[in-house]
C-alpha cells in the first residue's frame, strides 16, 4: 500500500509540474519576473549599479577583490585585483576594451567584436528579457525543468545577434536562478553558465549578490564565484570610466 501511495504522489507532482508548464507563456514568466525584482518603474528609475566584493576561483587560494559597474545606456566595466595588479575588462556601448596585468599587458586594448559579445550582454542592466522585443530579440517558454533540485521555468532567448541564452526562473520567488548563453565565438559554439543568488534591494530593485560561473553543466566547486559584499544605485560614474584610455 505504500509503495501505491508514493507512486501516486509522484504521479500526481508530476502531472501538477505539467499543467503548471502548459498554463504559462514566456510573457507571463518575464512579466511575473520583473514584478518580483521590483517592478518596471523601478527597473527604469535605475540609471547605474555599483557592486564590490571578492572573486572565489577554485584551487586559487588568494585575496581577489572584484568591482562591478553597470550604466545606461548599456555601459559596464569589470575589475579584479590581486597583489597591486588590477585586470579591466569594459564595454562603453559600441566597442569592448581590455587590460590584462597578469598576462604581462599592462597598457589597454582593444577586444575583438566576439570576446565583447558577453560584456555586451552583461551592460543591460535591465538584463535582455525586459522588453526583449525591443531589442530585436525573441522569447519561447520550454516548460519546467530541474535546477539542483528546484523545479525552475525554463525559458530561451534568441537575440538579435542569432545567439541565445536560457533562463531558469525560480516559479515561486520568480527570481532568476541560472542562465546559459550559448555564443559562436570563431567559428566555435561556447556555452557558459551562470547561477545566480543571494538577491539583494538595491535603490528599490533586487539584484544578484553572488555570481557562480563556469562552462555549461559544471558543477559548483569548479565554478568561478563572484561574492558582492555592497552594492549602490544610482552612482555618480563618469563616462571616462567605461571608455578606452586616451594616451596623455
Amino acid at each position: 500500500m505504500r509503495r501505491s501511495m508514493t507512486a501516486l504522489s509522484i504521479l500526481l507532482a508530476l502531472g501538477a509540474a505539467a499543467n503548471l508548464a502548459q498554463a504559462v507563456t514566456a510573457d507571463e514568466v518575464i512579466a511575473q519576473h520583473i514584478a518580483a525584482r521590483g517592478g518596471a518603474d523601478a527597473l527604469r528609475s535605475i540609471k547605474s549599479v555599483k557592486r564590490t566584493g571578492h572573486l572565489v576561483i577554485p584551487g586559487f587560494d588568494a585575496d581577489v577583490r572584484v568591482s562591478d559597474v553597470r550604466a545606461r545606456p548599456g555601459k559596464i566595466r569589470q575589475e579584479f585585483s590581486l597583489q597591486g595588479l588590477t585586470q579591466v575588462q569594459a564595454f562603453d556601448g559600441t566597442g569592448g576594451w581590455q587590460i590584462q596585468p597578469f598576462r604581462g599587458r599592462k597598457d589597454p586594448e582593444r577586444m575583438s567584436a566576439d570576446d565583447t559579445k558577453a560584456l555586451a550582454i552583461a551592460s543591460d542592466i535591465d538584463t535582455p528579457l525586459v522588453d526583449y522585443r525591443a531589442k530585436g530579440a525573441t522569447a519561447l517558454y520550454l516548460g519546467l525543468e530541474d535546477v539542483d533540485g528546484t523545479p525552475a521555468h525554463k525559458l530561451r532567448l534568441t537575440l538579435k545577434s542569432g545567439d541565445s541564452i536560457t533562463y531558469f526562473i525560480d516559479p515561486d520567488t520568480y527570481m532568476l536562478i541560472r542562465d546559459v548563453l550559448k555564443q559562436t565565438l570563431r567559428g566555435a559554439e561556447q556555452e557558459i553558465e551562470t547561477d545566480y543568488g543571494e538577491y539583494e534591494k538595491v535603490g528599490g530593485v533586487y539584484f544578484p549578490m553572488t555570481e557562480e560561473q563556469g562552462p555549461k553543466g559544471s558543477d559548483s566547486s569548479s565554478k568561478q564565484k563572484s561574492i558582492f559584499e555592497e552594492a549602490s544605485a544610482n552612482v555618480d560614474v563618469p563616462a571616462t570610466v567605461f571608455a578606452f584610455p586616451v594616451a596623455k
